[in-house]
């Protein structure tokens, strides 16, 4: 699954997924560290928004208005939802082993730790975000 952040191209596995949401209202919390953007009622359960794009190094910017974001699935070890905010989302993309590099040594060490491999499409970089570093 592709989606934009800061007009950038990334992705991440589709089975990590549980849902896109658009024109989320979520709850900000109060003395919470600068990476977490607020909480979210997702019918009863309850997931805690990060602003990935600050975490990767971006502008930690918050537009006005309506947001988008992806909340992951929970893993087995912690039945916690997280979600992460988007810019937009973009499309399913059918990747193979073959077609993934290695990050560019001219990526911020930060994204770096974010980043497992990228893909070169016909027009754009598609940056694979490693899902564990996420959930770190």
């Amino acid at each position: 699954m592709t989606f934009f952040i800061q007009e950038n191209l990334f992705g991440i596995d589709i089975l990590a997924l549980k849902e896109i949401n658009r024109n989320i209202e979520y709850t900000t919390v109060p003395d919470a560290p600068s990476h977490v953007i607020g909480l979210l009622n997702m019918r009863g359960q309850i997931v805690t928004l990060f602003n990935l794009a600050g975490m990767m190094g971006y502008s930690g910017e918050i537009r006005e208005g309506p947001l988008n974001c992806i909340i992951l699935k929970s893993r087995p070890d912690n039945p916690d939802y997280i979600g992460f905010i988007i810019d937009k989302p973009g499309s399913v993309v059918d990747i193979v082993e073959d077609i993934c590099e290695p990050p560019p040594a001219n990526i911020n060490s930060i994204e770096k730790k974010f980043v497992s491999e990228v893909v070169r499409l016909e027009n754009q970089l598609l940056m694979i975000l490693h899902r564990e570093a996420v959930f770190e």
